[in-house]
């Protein structure tokens, strides 16, 4: 018996999934990455999406480039969606897509800026936060961490990720000596 998936299909649904997943990585992403984090278990339709780029873009969202390549961030409205109505959309969802969205920023920020730490946090509908943090291996490019912590509040969320941030080569020596 196979598990039904949880898809969301509705365009307004999308377009906040869209604000919710900028919104909680706190950077722009692009649409070949929004293409590849929702496609994940397949979670959102292909044509769906499309839909909901470009019915958000100019309202929720803004289209910035990088690099030669378009980005979308959130605008005001697009901040508050993902604020208020991000809980909306199913939470196995929101952690998945999280989840892969900081996979797949991490290793597109890995091939610009060569950076082998990346710290993101989500916050959840109860103010708690969940924090990413993914240690990429500087010679072969892949994964050698992926930690997951919980802290009560963005403040808290904020000092853990500036505290790693801040010194990343004795946070990964830190752990590097501890799983030895």
């Amino acid at each position: 018996m196979e598990i039904p998936r949880i898809r969301v299909e509705k365009i307004d649904d999308i377009c906040v999934l869209i604000c919710h997943l900028i919104y909680s990585l706190g950077c722009p992403l692009s649409k070949s990455q929004l293409i590849e984090i929702t496609s994940l278990e397949d979670a959102v339709n292909y044509f769906g999406l499309m839909k909901a780029i470009d019915k958000a873009n100019g309202h929720l969202l803004k289209a910035v480039e990088i690099d030669d390549e378009i980005y979308y961030s959130n605008t005001e409205f697009g901040t508050k969606a993902a604020r208020e109505l991000g809980s909306a959309v199913p939470l196995s969802i929101r952690d998945k897509m999280f989840n892969e969205a900081v996979r797949v920023y991490t290793r597109d920020a890995m091939k610009k800026k060569g950076s082998s730490v990346v710290v993101r946090y989500i916050q959840n509908s109860d103010n708690t936060c969940t924090i990413g943090v993914r240690i990429m291996d500087e010679e072969t490019a892949k994964q050698k961490y992926f930690i997951e912590m919980h802290a009560d509040n963005p403040e808290i969320a904020d000092i853990i990720k500036t505290k790693i941030k801040s010194d990343t080569k004795a946070f990964v020596k830190y752990l590097d000596d501890y799983f030895k």
